[in-house]
């Protein structure tokens, strides 16, 4: 049974602008919801964070909704992914076409592009509070005193997220991976590394790093190592940006030069940041509100697939608010259909973690005997993983 949203339309609290949540919001706008999108920080979505290795699946995703052309467009494609051990012997390529694009910039854009399709933007709105009502809407209060209603509320507030606290008190908290990783720009000549379209990624002795050149002179890169102690996202800025390019430069030495080279001609703010991880919650709603996204199953990052991932979420269940006359039906129906993916992704991410940064020398002798093979099953894995096909649009796409 289809439900047309005939008036009064419901009305839909986002929790969370980012990728996950900007993307649900526009997907509801498109059809026929009233949505209204609450974002904690008051800075611009373009200003945060670094970037990102977008998939087939979320270009699939962005491609059905025709947002593709405006959002591909502010990121570089790379043609292929190269992996190479600490040696610099090439163990595979990955030939899926992916887009490098700033996270900041694509979740910026889709929080544009919901806003011009009727979305309402609430900056500063840090979510404190949930309760139903006796009319069975939600009441959700804010830090700075505001409050609103909704029929239904969604959370895409991430790995450390409140909506998944106040609706699940006992849900597992994020897990630290004993991962860091941090990410920046350098600048070097054209001619001593020309863009080549690929995305490179080596396999390092005490370290895993991946880069490409996204213009004549210009390389993003990113890096990724074990740390026991957790260091909080404070404790990690308080680094003055050259000294933590220093000692990422001496931790990748015995690894190819080129590494070093991109290291030392680090400019700019460098990005770093604790890896978490959510196990999947064992119910993703409670009543007429659910979480998604890295709300729900933050996987470890190490295949890339968190931000692709919510979006496949975002996109399946404004859909199946479409399709079903209840929430909870179609929080039902969103859950079973998405559960085992998630599941698969999740358990997929952890081996390569375990693969991209060891913690015993014994464990990368191990690593390196094996990761020829390793390598080629990887790739074919990850061309399951992009395998996704979106489920038909019910309706025009503007």
């Amino acid at each position: 049974m289809k439900n047309e949203n005939s008036a009064p339309r419901r009305r839909v609290a986002v929790v969370g602008a980012g990728i996950t949540g900007s993307l649900l919001a526009l997907c509801l706008a498109r059809l026929g919801f009233e949505v209204d999108l609450y974002e904690a920080y008051a800075r611009r979505a373009q200003d945060v964070g670094s970037f990102l290795n977008l998939a087939p699946n979320g270009r699939a995703v962005l491609e059905s909704l025709g947002l593709d052309e405006r959002v591909l467009g502010q990121g570089t494609a790379a043609g292929s992914i190269g992996f190479v051990n600490h040696k610099g012997r090439e163990l595979a390529q990955n030939p899926e076409l992916t887009t490098n694009i700033m996270r900041g910039e694509l979740s910026g854009t889709l929080r544009e592009a919901a806003t011009d399709a009727g979305v309402r933007l609430h900056t500063a709105k840090r979510l404190v509070a949930m309760e139903v009502t006796g009319d069975g809407r939600w009441r959700i209060g804010f830090e700075d005193g505001t409050q609103a209603e909704a029929d239904i509320v969604l959370g895409c507030d991430g790995v450390h997220s409140t909506t998944r606290g106040l609706l699940f008190p006992d849900a597992p908290r994020a897990t630290y991976t004993e991962v860091v990783g941090s990410g920046g720009r350098s600048e070097i000549g054209a001619v001593e590394l020309p863009v080549d379209g690929r995305f490179h990624m080596t396999f390092g002795l005490r370290g895993f790093f991946g880069y490409q050149v996204m213009s004549p002179g210009v390389v993003w890169w990113f890096e990724n190592h074990q740390e026991t102690r957790e260091r909080s996202f404070a404790e990690l800025a308080e680094v003055d940006d050259a000294e933590w390019v220093a000692l990422l430069a001496e931790r990748h030495r015995p690894d190819p030069p080129v590494i070093r080279r991109i290291l030392t001609a680090s400019t700019g703010p460098v990005g770093r940041w604790p890896v978490y991880e959510v196990p999947p919650l064992e119910t993703w709603h409670r009543g007429s509100a659910a979480v998604l996204g890295d709300a729900a199953h933050a996987v470890a990052p190490h295949l890339g697939a968190g931000a692709a991932l919510g979006m496949e979420d975002a996109y399946e269940l404004a859909l199946a608010l479409h399709e079903h006359p209840t929430a909870q039906q179609a929080f039902t129906m969103f859950e079973e259909s998405r559960r085992d993916r998630v599941a698969a992704m999740a358990k997929q991410a952890r081996q390569t973690g375990a693969v991209m940064t060891p913690d015993r020398w014994i464990t990368r002798v191990i690593r390196d005997l094996m990761l020829p093979m390793a390598m080629k099953q990887a790739v074919r894995r990850g061309a399951e993983a992009y395998s996704y096909r979106p489920s038909p649009w019910p309706v025009r796409v503007d």
